[in-house]
Parts: C-alpha cells; structure tokens; sequence
C-alpha cells in the first residue's frame, strides 16, 4: 500500500526538503550583484522554448523558506537536532560523488545567489561535419544503412537542446569547479574542445567525436554560468545576452506572456518560482522522432492537440496571511472540442454536505457534467477503436455482469456534484488514510431500485445492515492474507439523502452516518473551514469555482510521525538497510534520535485550499497554506 498525498501535501514535502538543506546548511546570503545588466532567464531563450523553469533569486528564496512555519520548525531548538543529523545523514551520502561534481554538498548548496534557471528548446542542426573529425559516413549505400540514415535525420531534425543559467556570485569558483570537471570527462570520452571570444566573454564548445552525441556549450559572464547542451544553445544565449540577436526570445511569445500572467495573482511580491511548458511542440518532436509519426501524428491533429497552447505555474512564500501560495494555468483555445471535449466543468456548491465529519484530513467537491464527458470521450476512442467503442468495450460487459446500464441507470441520475472526505484512522498504518467518495443524485429512490436489481442478480454479493437508521450495503469479499500491518479494506456504501456514498472502512461510514444524523460534529460547523473558505473567496476573485479542497496538513504529517515510531517500521529499514544505503542512514538516524512529542511538530502546521476556475482562455488552479500562529 502507499501513502497518497495530495498536491498541496506533495508541494509542502518538498518545502521541508529544500527548508532542511538551506536552514541546517545556513549557507552565506552574500550581497546581491547588480541586476540591470543580467537578463532574466526568458530573455535569453529562444521563443520557442518548449519548457523552462526558473527561481528569481536563489539567496531570496532560501531566506523566504527559512522564514516560513516549516523554517521555523526546523530552527526550533527542540527540533534542530534532529534535523542536524537528518542533514549529516544527507551530507555523508552526498560524500559518494562529491568527488564526481568537485563541491562538497555545502558548497553546492551556497552556489546559486541570483537566478536559476534551466530549459528544454528545439536542438538546432549544426553546419559543419557530422563529428569532430569530420570523417564521411555516407559511403555505406546497404539498405540497413540507408534507414540508419533515415531515422538519424529525422532525429536530428527533432531534436532536443537544453539550457542552465546560474547566478553563482561569489560561489563562481565553485560553479565552474564543476563545469570543468564535467568538461574533463568530455574530453577524455572524445570530445574536441574550441573556444571563441565574443566581447571579451570567452564561449567553450565540446563538439562530440560520434554521431549522436551532443554538443556542450558554456560561458561564464558577469558571475553568471550559462551551460547548455546542443548546437549553438548558449552562443545563441550569448548573442541575445548582448543585444546581437535579432530573433525573438520567449519573453515575446504570446502563449508565455498569457500563461505566466495568470499565475501572477494579486501577491504584492513577485513569484519565487516560476515553471512553462509548450505541450503541444514537446508532443510534436517527441512523435515525429518516431517511425510511425505519418499515422500518429495527423490523428493527434485531428483531434485538437494544438489548442493545448501552454501551461504554467508560479509559487510564493511568505506574508501575514499565507504561508505559500502557489497557481497553475493550463492555456486552450475554445471551441472545447477533440481531446478537451471531455472536460465539462460546471460551478459548484462548496459548502460541504451535513455527512461531513469535522475531524476530516481533507475534503474536496467538485461538479462535472459527467453525460456529456463520457459521450465526448466516445468520441474521441472512436477515433482509434472505431464506431461506439464504450458501448463494445465497457458498457455491454457491464450489463451482461450486473444487468445494469451505464448512461440509464448510473450516469443520468447523477447531479455531475462529487465530494470525497479523507480521515485518518487509529491506529495509524500504511493504508489508514481512508477516502469516502460520494455522488449527488438526482432521484435516491431510482438509486435504490438500481441497487435492489443488482441484489436480484448478484444475491451474494452484498449483504445488507442498518447502521443508525441508514441502510448500509457491504461487499461480502474480503482480501485474505493482509499483512499484520495494513488495515483490511471493508467496502461498502450507502445512500444519505441525495448522497450515493461509498468506501472502504466500515469505521468511517459509520462515523458518516452519524455526523449525517447530528450525533457528530459536521465539518460545515468548523471555524478552520470558514476561515479556509473565506481566503478561497478572496483568491477567486469573482470567479465562480468548479472544484475546492480543505486540506489540514498536519494530519498527514501525522500519519508519517507515527509510522516512524512504529516498531514494524524500524524493523523494515533495518532489514531494508542491509541492501539500501539510504534505507540503513534512515534507520540508523532513528536509532540515534526519539523523535519530539508530535506536539512539537502539529503547531507549526495550519489548514490550507485548493480551488479551481474555468475561464475563456484555459483552466486555473491555485493552492495555498495559511500561516499558522506563533505560540
């Protein structure tokens, strides 16, 4: 089984990663250099750039990370310990290849001072010879040769180019420490080296010695590093760098300009981070490097692909209010039809339904119109399976196996309304975090007769029992030889209201059911959701919302503390630690440290959102955690 995480919780793991590094390491800030004479990362690719990623400014960042909840936690003086050896665990594995990249892991760490940025553009094909030495390799004229030759064109022709910039400040020495190792691997593989001034800035080209291979590039201006892999990628940076390029940059493209200023919002301060990708030219080259790119590639076309113009992202830290905030902007071209007719969202009620518990992990409802999808996305395998293929492929196995229709008895009684609750159940195991997922109906009573015919047919298949006046159906299979350390899955469903609820922990039904009744506290009472709520309002501003989630993050850290302390847990890393490096450090850390009352840990975590919007020029998404209180 595994822990799921949801895409708030995944960001804020990753926030605890990179807090661990840079508040542990504490490496030197250092004054900032001069900005006006260093372009942004966008000015120096190419327009079109097919995915690009890039931090502001690197010294920025780790101090807006430590000044965040989870740099604070990791400061604390009751947890710093722990977080010490957690970081020299990290330092002596680093130890490995520190020889390999020439830094140790607090010099890396310390490197990047201004922007960091790394990119993926078309490869450009190069002039002259094929290798360095120039040597003809077209005299063989057998037909395995010729094709070799084919697919080696049509390769080059789509090729992929990429492009790092690093602001290193006073860690240039450092950066270049690695540059150069990597070059001295290079040239002991066959590579040529040749270097060429422009304006005083030395450019080093490492041109391969066998087809295939690519070029590497890299100057050093202004204690920037510029790296990149492909014919002409940092010359061209160079170029533009100067102001001798005539070419538009990615900062021209309109697709870019649309998507990133979406994901600018209404934060006074500008996007730590910020990500872009082209989906439509990345599926482009990757098909067309392919034999069968003739017949793929046109059905791709047909069925709208191109209208995928652009998707991106940004993240914020720091603020009175928030924590982090992060949007995301997927860019399509209306009409919504081919592969996008299968998105249908509609506004939703984000008030959560009276079945609601108050103790839940998370909650997530949404409205879809789930007819008009399906019938979309028969359209769409019709492409590929010929004429109805829902109805050959899922729609009569199912009637044959339950005697029930899809679209008649199941998909037309349905609102397009869903919400699902998580709740952690005690004790705490691998599989304890249970989701409940639940249907609006349109007619509760047609849903009970759908389920009375299912019993006629199927008699055995579920057994039925009232649980606080609600009648509850039960699959009567069960999974045999579950390990001692997962939870043995119980589904079952029931139908409260206009609710078709369904799950897999009789527990939480259970408790479903009663917060149904008013025997529970019900979410929709909790003041953390009406503040969560009230800052969801605020983010939308006035844009009405498809989909919102409340996620209490602590809940999920808890279910990782409490793993950790679990004697089956121990007794797996070190049986793991006797084949896995990794695994044996993380046992051996835990060996060394009791872990802090999770007390400790919970103050430093306050709820957060999800929402998402549709809109005239794409779908947007944003997230963010609220900034919990100092106590």
């Amino acid at each position: 089984m595994r822990i799921v995480l949801s895409r708030l919780e995944l960001s804020r793991l990753v926030r605890v990663f990179l807090l661990l590094l840079a508040v542990v390491a504490n490496p030197t800030l250092g004054t900032a250099e001069e900005k006006a004479a260093i372009p942004g990362a966008p000015h120096l690719l190419p327009e079109d750039t097919l995915l690009y990623v890039r931090v502001d400014n690197a010294a920025e960042f780790r101090k807006s990370l430590q000044d965040s909840s989870i740099g604070r936690m990791l400061a604390d003086p009751k947890l710093k310990p722990f977080a010490g050896d957690i970081y020299h665990t990290a330092a002596e594995l680093f130890d490995s290849i520190s020889s390999e990249v020439g830094v140790s892991l607090d010099e890396l760490l310390a490197i990047p001072n201004g922007q960091v940025a790394a990119a993926m553009m078309p490869g450009n094909l190069s002039d002259g010879p094929a290798n360095a030495s120039g040597q003809d390799e077209t005299q063989d004229d057998s037909d395995e040769a010729i094709r070799r030759r084919i697919a080696r064109k049509r390769r080059q022709q789509n090729s992929l180019g990429g492009l790092f910039i690093i602001e290193s400040g006073e860690q240039t020495k450092d950066m270049m420490a690695i540059v150069l190792r990597l070059e001295e691997r290079l040239l002991q593989s066959g590579y040529v080296r040749r270097v060429s001034n422009v304006e005083n800035v030395d450019l080093v080209r490492l041109i391969p010695a066998r087809q295939g291979a690519p070029e590497v590039e890299y100057f050093e201006s202004q204690q920037t590093v510029v790296l990149g892999i492909g014919h002409q990628t940092a010359e061209n940076a160079l170029q533009r760098w100067l102001g001798r390029s005539k070419d538009p940059s990615m900062a021209d493209s309109a697709n870019f300009a649309n998507v990133i200023s979406r994901c600018i919002g209404a934060e006074a301060t500008r996007p730590q981070l910020t990500f872009y990708a082209d989906p439509y030219h990345i599926v482009e080259r990757l098909v067309k490097r392919g034999g069968a790119a003739a017949l793929v590639w046109p059905l791709l076309e047909e069925l709208g692909i191109s209208k995928f113009r652009g998707v991106g992202g940004s993240s914020f830290a720091g603020g009175d209010v928030f924590d982090d905030i992060s949007h995301f902007h997927v860019l399509i071209d209306s009409p919504r039809d081919g592969f996008f007719g299968v998105l249908r969202p509609e506004t939703v009620d984000v008030v959560p339904p009276d079945w609601v518990p108050s103790d839940v992990t998370a909650y997530t409802t949404f409205k879809w119109d789930f007819s008009k999808a399906y019938e979309n996305l028969d359209k769409i395998l019709a492409k590929f399976q010929g004429e109805a293929p829902l109805q050959r492929i899922i729609e009569e196995p199912f009637l044959k196996a339950t005697g029930l229709k899809i679209q008649e008895d199941i998909l037309e009684n349905l609102t397009g309304r869903y919400v699902s609750a998580t709740w952690l159940e005690q004790p705490v195991k691998l599989n304890s975090q249970i989701t409940a997922r639940a249907f609006e109906l349109k007619d509760p009573d047609a849903a009970k007769a759908v389920i009375a015919r299912f019993r006629e047919r199927k008699p055995e298949a579920l057994s039925v029992e009232t649980i606080a006046g609600a009648v509850v159906y039960s699959s009567t299979r069960t999974r045999r030889n579950v390990p001692e350390g997962l939870r043995q899955p119980e589904p079952s469903m029931a139908i409260l209201g206009h609710w078709l609820i369904t799950g897999d922990s009789r527990n939480f039904l259970t408790r479903i059911i009663q917060a149904n009744a008013g025997s529970l506290p019900r979410l929709v009472a909790v003041s953390e959701f009406d503040l969560v709520a009230s800052e969801l309002g605020g983010k939308l501003d006035g844009e009405k919302p498809f989909m919102i989630s409340f996620v209490r993050a602590a809940d999920y850290l808890r279910q990782l503390y409490e793993l950790a302390k679990s004697k089956d847990t121990r007794q797996f890393l070190r049986s793991a630690g006797e084949r896995n490096v990794v695994a044996k450090n993380f046992s051996d850390l835990l060996q060394r440290n009791e872990l802090p009352p999770y007390e400790e840990f919970e103050k430093y975590f306050a709820p957060g959102g999800v929402f998402a919007y549709d809109e005239s020029t794409g779908i947007h998404f944003g997230s963010f955690n609220l900034k919990p209180e100092k106590k």
